[in-house]
């Protein structure tokens, strides 16, 4: 990013239109871009706050903020959202028009991340991935490389992925038995990777051994070092849904065991170069004591 418009800096790939992140006056999470003419927009959000002024060389700053820090995360994605319209624009008018009615649809998207709710299973799912980022993943390989090796919220078939090497993270109560593949790509790679089994039992919040998604998101943002990574975890877990909210602390989760299960040719798995075309969407279940043998210490 380019330092720019004192608390605010421009977003690489902004070069023909900028859009700047940074600070309101008030302090707050905010986003600014210069238009070439006052806007007409009705952006009544109990969320957002916005405001447009006249500048001395004759173009209509709009700003854009967010009301409570909790909201981080919607608010980069959207940011970043609006970033990709203009990005390959070659021209500054275009490009203007294409921010202003895609920046029409935020009310409308701004809500729907804000009140979206995780299930019990997509909680514990999250709660384990940032279990394992926050006691493996950033002891191995470091807090930067883990971030952003975390890729499974980005759509991919494994949580994470490094250089050769990957790991796919299952959650289960602590006396389950079986866990659940949702795709044939899951266990499919070139390269060695690890099924990554974390147990857990249930438990309550005034249980010193307990965490809970709250807790996780707070003591991973604490350990993150730059502004810049902090917004691409915020990022990533918008795209799971998850909004910082204490009704998140309800669900209270004591981890137990990390097991990793190596994925060789032989372990076994669906093998999708013998598939038929037609055979789609695939799911199934591991009974983990048939694959003990697999099973390493890391």
């Amino acid at each position: 990013m380019i330092s720019e418009e004192n608390s605010y800096t421009r977003i690489n790939g902004t070069d023909i239109f900028g859009i700047y992140l940074g600070f309101d006056n008030e302090g707050r999470t905010s986003m600014f871009v210069k238009l070439s003419r006052k806007p007409t927009i009705n952006l009544k959000n109990t969320h957002l706050i916005h405001e447009y002024n006249k500048r001395n060389d004759g173009l209509w700053a709009l700003t854009v903020s967010i009301n409570e820090d909790k909201y981080k995360g919607v608010f980069h994605k959207l940011v970043y959202d609006l970033v990709d319209i203009v990005r390959d624009s070659n021209s500054p008018t275009i490009a203007e028009r294409l921010f202003l009615r895609r920046f029409i649809e935020w009310k409308t998207l701004f809500e729907e991340y804000v009140n979206s709710e995780l299930n019990f299973n997509e909680i514990v799912g999250l709660a384990g991935e940032l279990y394992f980022l926050k006691e493996f993943m950033f002891e191995r390989y470091g807090v930067n490389d883990s971030l952003l090796a975390w890729c499974g919220p980005n759509g991919s078939d494994k949580d994470f992925i490094l250089n050769k090497i990957w790991f796919e993270i299952k959650t289960k109560s602590f006396n389950k038995k079986i866990i659940h593949l949702s795709n044939e790509n899951q266990l499919q790679s070139q390269y060695i990777g690890y099924l990554t089994i974390i147990s857990y039992e249930k438990s309550s919040l005034i249980d010193f051994k307990s965490t809970n998604l709250i807790k996780l998101y707070k003591a991973i943002c604490n350990l993150i070092p730059n502004q810049g990574l902090r917004i691409e975890f915020d990022k990533k877990l918008t795209n799971l849904n998850f909004v910082p909210d204490a009704k998140y602390q309800d669900i209270n989760l004591e981890f137990k065991d990390i097991e990793f299960y190596e994925i060789n040719e032989v372990f076994p798995k669906v093998n999708t170069d013998n598939l038929h075309e037609a055979i789609t969407n695939i799911k199934y279940d591991l009974f983990l004591p048939a694959i003990k043998k697999f099973r390493v210490e890391l």
